[in-house]
Parts: C-alpha cells; structure tokens; sequence
C-alpha cells in the first residue's frame, strides 16, 4: 500500500520544529550563560582568574629596636637575604641546580623541600634562610630557569653594646613546628622568626609589628612580571614597638666581666621603682649565634654544657641565702617585740639545742645587741630568735614563714619575664614530707641565720634588700621602663605595683645601721666605695657537695639609697671574698659612671679557681 504523503510530512516539521525549538533554547541558554558571566557575575569571576594571576607576598616587619636606661641603642635588626619556593609552580628536578648556585648540599634542599611541601604545595615558603649576598645574588640571576623560586630580604638581630644580657633580652629563632601550629592563626608562617627566650619572648607580641601584604602578577611558572595595580593594593608592615629597659648596659657588661669563668647570678636593682639595672648569669652565651645555623660546637655548649648556660642562675638558681638572712631577722624580731634596740642576748660562742652545740660564727661575743650582730654576724643571736621565747613572744614556723613572703621569698615575683623560681620557704607541711619520722626545733633552728631545708634566688635577695634600704616598700622586679610606638612616637609607661612590708620605719633603721657597720668596720670592708656609703651583709652557704657559696647583698648610697644588689657566686667560698666585691663594682659603676678600683677588678676576676668551659 502507498505511504501516505500527507502524514509523513507532518512527522517530519514535527521533528523539525521540535529540533529547532531544542537549538533556540539551546543557544538561548548558552547566551543567558554568558551574559550572566560577563556581566552579572563579572566580579567573581575576575576575581578568579586574579587568584590565578596574582600572588601575594608577606612583607615582615621591622622588629622593634630595644634600648637601655639611657638611650643607648642595644638591639636593632640587621639585613638578611632569603631565598622562598611555592612547590606548586617548581620543577623538583630542578633541586639540584638550586641547591648548587645557593651553595648548599643537595640533601639539606631536598629536606627543606620536603618540609614546605608537606606543609603546603600552595604557599610560598622560606626554603633557604640567611644565605651569603653572593648565593642569593647568584640565585636571582639564574631565576628563569627556577619558576616557583621566590627572593626575601628579612632581618635579623644586631647587637650594640659589649653587654650580651643573653638571660635577660633572650634570644629569638625560627618558629618551631610545635608553636607554628600554636600561633597560625595569629599570622605566623614556616620560617618566621620568634622570641625564644626573656624579653624577646615575653615581649613577642609587642616586638614583632604587623605583616605587610605585596601582591605581585605572575606568569605560569609562578615567576614574578610586575607589581599588581601598581602596588596600590600593597598593605605596608608596621615595625614594632621600642623597648626601652632599665637595665644599664655599662653595669651589665661590667658584671659579665667580672663573672666569667664563675657560676653564679647577680641582680641590681633600683631601690624605689623596681627596675632591674644589671640581672648577669654566669655561664651566658652569646645570642647573635642564634640567629644564623648552629654549628656542633656551640650546640654542645648550650645544651650539653654540665654549666647549663641557658639556666638563668640569676632569677633560678635558689641557694641558702646564709648569714645575708640576718638582717629580715632582726627587722622582724625588733616588729614582733622580741627585742628592741637595746636589748642584749648573751652568746658563749654556739647555742645547745637538744644536747647538739650550734656554733657561732667568731667565737664568743657575750652579750650582744642586734646592730653589733648584725656587724659581726653572730649565729647565736639569730639562733635564739628562732628558738627562744623572748620577752613572752617566740618565732614559731609558720610566723617566720608569713614574714618571708612578705619580702617577696618563697613566691613568684609579677617579672616582665616568666623564667624565675619561687624559691623555697618551707612550713610544717614541707617538713612533715621530707621528714616523715619527725622533726623539731633543731631541724628549724639554723633558718634563722639562712641555712638548713630553705633557698632564694640572687634577684629576691637584692628585692627584700630594696625592701630594707627604702623603708619597707616591696618593689615589683621589671626590665621594661616604657614602650614606644615608632609610627606616633606614643609613649606606654610600665606600671607596677608596690607593696608596704608592716615594719615601722624605726625598726629598719635600726636594722640598716646593722648593715652600715658591715661594711664600715665588719666582714664586708672590701666593698667599701671611696665617697659612697655603702650597706651590706656577707653571707657563706654552706654546701654539703663541695665548696660553699659566696653570697652578698648591699644598698648604697647608706643615706640615700639608689641602688640594691644580690649576688650569690657557686663554690666561691666566704661571701667578701667574691661575691661583695662583684656587688661593690656594680654600685660603683652605676652611681658614678666609671671605676676607680682596678685593683679590686684585677682581684675579683682572679677568684674562679675552677674554670668551667666557655664560648
């Protein structure tokens, strides 16, 4: 049978007309899809292809300059040139050429390759870091040949003055894996360099300014063409803000000077405000070493140095404060009524306690004030106020104890800078634990003259001395005066608070007369400062391992007090061999700008008898 004509030709512009409505709609949404992507959604997707194109670069920012007391420049940043790598946009191939033009061994950049990779293939890393100007200089001619290889000129720490300070200024290193992961956040990235120790550490956020941002166009392989927009997008870094100390670069170095090949800490202090003028720790280091590659030698030093020079003995180091105990003793006995300034205690040379003889320092004083036993350092006396119930009142523990803590021992003190010890002031608790078979009085007797189961540390030595010399008023420690913002020139003062010790003025003046006599006509003649008087009292820990410690504590001028010092010198033996004159130079040094006695010099850097290794 014939088709029918008529019904196939209407199939077929069915299908046509279907066909062609199917193309229209078609190439009607292909043109939506493109107006609506160059024109309506023209933002985004500019933005995009920017990402693609632009890179933007970390520009870091000057790290705030430190200065001492009187505005003499410390710390300041030094150029260093760095070479960075995005792993995106290079050839690992290529490893090798790099590494040979930096003038690195081929495994060290495959290792430092490996570790911004595993970081991130997408950002851009510090791949080698502070390298000679003629390996970078090398480097950058040869960059078309390395896409992805990026250049940074940073900054490091330079340092300008013979002080090093290293325990006190600290030192500042790379960011450790374990705080980048702490501190990403807050803008850090691989490579950066941070505080790792005293000011630099604790002071971090206040040093380090704010990052800039640079935007910069790229090519395909990552190599820079030419600046985004003209560098009108660039944010420009902030430094960061100016320390100034009140640390004394001259009486620092002087300290060093005087302490090397000892073991020891020395802490001097203002008398009225706290501020710490000279904090020297012996062994030290040297900090600009930091801040390149460690060499074997001096990791061994640092780290495996019996000395351990990274210990900060000035503030951790917690020794029996001996006979330098004597004077809290008095002022608190002469508060408590025990005894006034008149009253006599009889000493036959040593103190029976419990069938035990405890014997005095210089034999047989007969009966003795507390002014003279303060002069002479007669145990007895201080024996018998820790013991003996005088005139109806008696020094129990836990009153001693209380009374320690008021003069900052036995506690933390509110330091700019976290590495201190606390010290140890014990109480029956203590006593119970280390003696669980029982104790009594002749455990506790000899806390009163600074020996037995209790420690301090040179800088609350020289804090409950300030203590003494300005009439009761408990200091807070700091190494920052003020703080200074380099772009305003706005300047933040340190605050810190004062605490009143409840001792009547008459009762410290009693006490401080005690400590004129030392020096005057007692066993600290040696710190005697021509023109300036001195106070002070010698003390020797006694060391059941080896050699007592040498331990000193002084205020000057007597009449006018400025400046209070404690010293505690390891195995150096009586307190007026090594550790006054150490503590007399410093006063001289810093009341007079200079030094008079270059005998006393010569003689207290002849008192280390065992010298320990140096860098």
């Amino acid at each position: 049978m014939k088709p029918d004509t008529t019904a196939v030709q209407e199939k077929s512009g069915l299908r046509l007309a279907i066909f062609s409505g199917l193309v229209v709609l078609l190439l009607g949404l292909l043109a939506g899809r493109l107006v609506q992507m160059q024109l309506l959604d023209q933002t985004v997707y500019t933005d995009e292809a920017l990402a693609n194109s632009v890179d933007q670069k970390i520009v870091g920012p000057a790290r705030g300059l430190i200065y001492d007391r009187n505005g003499v420049l410390w710390v300041d940043n030094e150029p260093i040139y760095s070479i960075t790598l995005t792993p995106r946009y290079f050839e690992r191939e290529k490893l090798g050429l790099l590494a040979r033009l930096a003038g690195v061994p081929d495994s060290l950049a495959e290792a430092k390759y490996a570790e911004i990779n595993d970081y991130s293939s997408y950002k851009t890393s510090l791949f080698l870091k502070d390298i000679p100007f003629h390996a970078f200089a090398r480097v950058k001619e040869e960059s078309w040949r390395l896409p992805g290889v990026g250049f940074e000129i940073a900054q490091k720490r330079g340092y300008h003055t013979e002080a090093r300070a290293s325990h006190a200024l600290g030192y500042v290193r790379e960011i450790t894996d374990r705080q980048l992961d702490q501190m990403e956040q807050e803008g850090y990235r691989l490579g950066d360099i941070v505080g790792q120790a005293g000011i630099e550490r604790s002071y971090e956020t206040v040093l380090r300014g704010r990052p800039g941002r640079e935007f910069v166009l790229v090519n395909v392989h990552g190599m820079e063409v030419m600046p985004y927009q003209e560098g009108t997008e660039d944010i420009d870094p902030q430094s960061g803000y100016e320390l100034h100390l009140t640390l004394d670069a001259k009486v620092q170095a002087l300290a060093e000077s005087l302490m090397v090949n000892m073991r020891g800490g020395a802490v001097a202090m203002d008398v009225n405000t706290g501020g710490i003028i000279a904090m020297a720790s012996a062994p030290d280091y040297d900090p600009t070493r930091f801040a390149g590659r460690l060499n074997q030698e001096f990791v061994d030093y640092i780290y495996r140095n019996h000395a351990k020079p990274l210990f900060n003995r000035a503030t951790q180091m917690v020794q029996p404060p001996g006979s330098t105990w004597k004077p809290f003793m008095g002022a608190i006995a002469l508060e408590m009524g025990m005894i006034d300034e008149d009253t006599d205690l009889y000493c036959g040379g040593g103190y029976v306690l419990g069938g035990r003889l405890f014997k005095c320092h210089g034999g047989s004083h007969g009966n003795i004030s507390v002014k003279r036993a303060i002069q002479v350092s007669c145990n007895t006396f201080f024996f018998r106020l820790m013991n003996d119930t005088i005139n109806g009142q008696r020094m129990d523990l836990t009153t001693w104890g209380n009374w320690a803590r008021r003069f900052g021992f036995g506690t933390l003190a509110p330091l700019d800078f976290p590495d201190q010890s606390p010290g140890l002031i014990p109480d029956s608790s203590y006593y119970d634990r280390v003696f669980p078979h029982g104790w009594g009085p002749g455990y506790t007797v000899n806390l009163g003259i600074g020996q037995g189961n209790m420690g301090a540390t040179p800088l609350q030595l020289a804090r409950h001395t300030a203590a003494i010399a300005n009439g009761g008023k408990l200091v807070t420690p700091h190494l920052v005066a003020y703080e200074v913002n380099p772009e305003t020139g706005e300047r933040i003062e340190s605050t810190h608070r004062v605490r009143q010790i409840p001792i009547s003025d008459e009762n410290f003046e009693i006490v401080k007369r005690g400590m004129e006599l030392v020096v005057e006509a007692g066993t600290a003649r040696r710190a005697q400062i021509p023109g300036i008087a001195v106070a002070g009292k010698t003390g020797t820990a006694e060391n059941p391992l080896g050699d007592d410690h040498s331990v000193f504590i002084a205020y000057a001028p007597a009449d006018d007090p400025q400046i209070a010092v404690g010293v505690i010198i390891e195995n150096a033996g009586y307190g007026s061999t090594a550790a006054a004159p150490i503590a007399s130079l410093m006063i001289e040094q810093a009341l007079t700008g200079e030094i008079k006695r270059p005998d006393l010099v010569a003689f207290t850097r002849r008192q280390s008898s065992s010298p320990i290794e140096t860098n």
